[in-house]
């Protein structure tokens, strides 16, 4: 008993259990449904074209075959790596399209963990905050599932880490990578223009200009190699800008910003319906980690007008640039969109939780809440990964989740 007593306290340890259920949990089932679910019909549809080497797939003009689409409306890495786990994989199904995002996933719950390290300074705050971004339901399924949104939040959290660490050439090829994934990784910016202002490391902004230009212009080779011109590229982020600006398509799990710290819309991505139960998988935020993390950004924001910390002005920095400017789109908003958020709704958390471990008369609460987060994770698991249930057990979701009922 002793020796389990031990083992449990040894940080190093408590890790790789985390680590280890992260990755059953997020490979297991993964390849189910073998078929596209939600945006795979774009994401990983378009990277099985870059397989067989189509030159439509880069091009907004071509009409796709019926049920699916060309997706060219976001930057090319994230489908270029899916078609590398094809292709190396020698495969096309499921599990070859979303291992990689599964892998990606794994790792940006270490990244979590490295970051509390490093912002908090504190080892059970780091263990505590990847535990919490573990049990997030959203980034789960993200991870899960062949889109892009799981790719730019690794690249970004590498990135931060790296700056953080003062290795700016490595942060700004990072920072590359995350916009050659998605755009909205542009908002990291404004992290590395707090961190190189108050390191008085000015004079390397340079890097995280020119270099994530020529990451992102390498990322577009194929579309070069296959024949396309420079004009034509150029035409092509024009679209796309116009394309996210523009957007007025209206969908029935759309959600307006605001509600996404409350999880009020989980976004439905598949359904099998069978005699007596039924298989869903809903995008959908942890509800107690999201309500309950709501809660320590609000502890943490209340600390800082008291303490000034600049630790974590930058979780709370973190936390808002990847949120509040959605308040500004023109755009149909999903609340996968608010992804990239929660590994800092997570730190937030884990500093919290650790102060409270370290007060005996609070220190049950917050194992209790621990458990709590643990408990409601198991809740909606069934929801995240399709397992089938009965149909009447279906409501538990909703209820758990305050959120409409499609059924």
């Amino acid at each position: 008993m002793l020796n389990k007593i031990q083992f449990l306290k040894n940080p190093k340890y408590i890790l790789i259990l985390i680590l280890l259920l992260t990755a059953f949990l997020r490979l297991y089932r993964l390849d189910y449904p073998d078929k596209y679910i939600f945006d795979e019909v774009y994401h990983a549809f378009t990277a099985k074209e870059y397989l067989k080497g189509s030159v439509s797939a880069w091009e907004w003009w071509t009409t796709p075959p019926p049920d699916v689409a060309y997706e060219w409306t976001h930057p090319p890495l994230a489908k270029e790596i899916m078609t590398t786990s094809m292709f190396w994989l020698q495969s096309q199904n499921a599990w070859a399209w979303r291992l990689p995002g599964a892998l990606f996933g794994i790792l940006s719950v270490y990244l979590v963990y490295l970051l509390g390290l490093k912002i908090l300074k504190n080892q059970n705050a780091a263990l505590i905050a990847a535990f919490v971004f573990s049990l997030d339901g959203l980034n789960f399924v993200q991870s899960r599932t062949g889109m892009n949104d799981i790719y730019y939040l690794t690249f970004t959290l590498a990135c931060i880490l790296a700056l953080l660490n003062r290795k700016y050439f490595f942060s700004a090829i990072l920072f590359g990578l995350a916009l050659a994934s998605k755009w909205a990784a542009v908002y990291v910016f404004i992290l590395i223009l707090f961190v190189l202002a108050k390191d008085r490391k000015k004079n390397k902004l340079y890097l995280f200009i020119f270099i994530p230009l020529i990451i992102y212009l390498l990322s577009y080779f194929p579309f070069f190699f296959i024949g396309h011109t420079f004009s034509q590229f150029k035409e092509l982020q024009q679209q796309m800008w116009w394309y996210h600006t523009n957007l007025k398509a209206s969908h029935p799990y759309s959600s307006p910003w605001w509600s996404w710290p409350l999880n009020l819309y989980p976004v439905w991505y598949f359904v099998d319906y069978q005699k007596n139960n039924m298989a869903n998988i809903f995008a959908s935020g942890n509800p107690m980690v999201f309500w309950t993390g709501s809660v320590a950004i609000l502890l943490t924001a209340w600390e800082v007008v008291r303490k000034k910390s600049m630790n974590l002005i930058f979780i709370l920095l973190g936390f808002f640039i990847f949120w509040l400017p959605w308040a500004l789109s023109p755009r149909i908003m999903f609340l996968y969109h608010f992804s990239p958020s929660v590994p800092f709704l997570s730190l937030a958390m884990g500093h919290q939780l650790s102060k409270a471990l370290n007060d005996k008369k609070k220190r049950k609460y917050a194992f209790g809440l621990l458990l709590l987060l643990l408990l409601s994770f198991i809740i909606i698991y069934p929801f995240l990964v399709g397992i089938p249930i009965p149909k009447n057990l279906i409501k538990i979701f909703f209820l758990t989740n305050l959120s409409k009922n499609p059924f």
